[in-house]
């Protein structure tokens, strides 16, 4: 069954904390089926080791309004390519 995507949100720009304190900004994009039964969000702006804060976040403020609670969702963290690596997308381990 063909479940084309469709962009249900831009750049949504939005903070975090890291567990240390550390403040932070990112931006999230999320792209849903028709049916709405699989997501996938896409992690712009975010180290990597601040990845979990800025999923968590999103998890309690963002996304229950966005998605029903049994959407199947990958996340990404995407990382832009730099002199001499390519740039990257890492799966993340807290996609529902």
């Amino acid at each position: 069954m063909n479940q084309t995507m469709h962009l249900l949100r831009q750049a949504h720009t939005f903070e975090y904390r890291t567990a240390s304190g550390l403040n932070g900004e990112a931006t999230a994009d999320l792209w849903i089926t028709v049916g709405g039964s699989r997501a996938v969000l896409v992690l712009r702006g975010c180290p990597v080791g601040h990845a979990s804060a800025a999923m968590n976040t999103l998890h309690q403020t963002w996304l229950p309004y966005l998605l029903r609670p049994d959407t199947q969702m990958l996340a990404l963290a995407l990382h832009p390519h730099t002199r001499g690596v390519k740039a990257r997308a890492l799966v993340l381990p807290l996609s529902a």
